[in-house]
């Protein structure tokens, strides 16, 4: 092999090495810049800033409760309902009953009143009481008005803008003589009123307030000699 033979393989080869070293370089650079440690091709591991312990079908299914509801007790509606009736019905005065925990608590008809006018109370969808017993007091409502405290009173069974009273709906204050209990426990409630056929509902509500205890007694103190 003469000399420029030689030169010309070696040139060869050293060119070659030189663009391998050179792409290399340029690959390294790209991905991990001009340090040694390379922390840009270190996995990326993502993470939250707080670990997620309640599964997300479970947080989306059944939101926690507000603080309200968790200063409130919890009972069924048409037991509510069963307790202001026992109680006399009175539109200012506090009611007693015990919720589903055992405790003593109390409401007023404020806590009544919202099961007889506001929609998807009894179950999602539903339309409140008033959307039939109204004012209007036409058959549909069988002559029972539900829209206020005064209208109630009034009972059931009236001709429109009648003042006098008519059929009592209370029972006389014994719940389960009443004509609120047979409709809204004896027949269930649809979308369209009341059936025999439908099973009754009591969805659990979040109202009134638990009586102080023994606790919060006032204390005699004994004066000491």
């Amino acid at each position: 092999m003469n000399d420029d033979t030689r030169r010309l393989v070696y040139g060869t080869i050293i060119a070659f090495l030189v663009f391998i070293t050179a792409w290399l370089g340029f690959v390294y650079i790209s991905a991990c810049g001009f340090t040694l440690t390379c922390i840009q091709g270190a996995p990326l591991v993502v993470r939250t800033p707080i670990p997620t312990l309640i599964p997300v079908r479970h947080s989306q299914e059944q939101p926690p409760a507000s603080a309200e509801e968790f200063n409130k007790c919890q009972i069924g509606a048409t037991d509510l309902i069963a307790a202001w009736v026992a109680a006399g019905n009175s539109e200012s005065d506090a009611f007693p009953f015990t919720d589903v925990n055992g405790q003593d608590c109390e409401a007023t008809f404020a806590d009544v009143q919202p099961l007889f006018v506001e929609n998807s109370i009894w179950f999602p969808g539903s339309l409140g009481c008033t959307s039939c017993h109204n004012a209007d007091l036409t058959d549909r409502s069988a002559g029972l008005d539900l829209s206020s405290y005064e209208a109630i009173s009034l009972g059931t069974r009236r001709v429109a803008e009648a003042t006098s009273p008519g059929t009592d709906i209370f029972g006389g204050g014994e719940w389960e003589n009443s004509l609120l209990y047979e409709f809204l426990v004896t027949h269930g409630l649809t979308t369209q009123g009341h059936s025999p056929d439908v099973e009754p509902i009591n969805p659990l509500l979040y109202v009134g307030q638990a009586v102080a205890g023994d606790a919060d007694a006032e204390v005699t103190a004994t004066p000491t000699p």
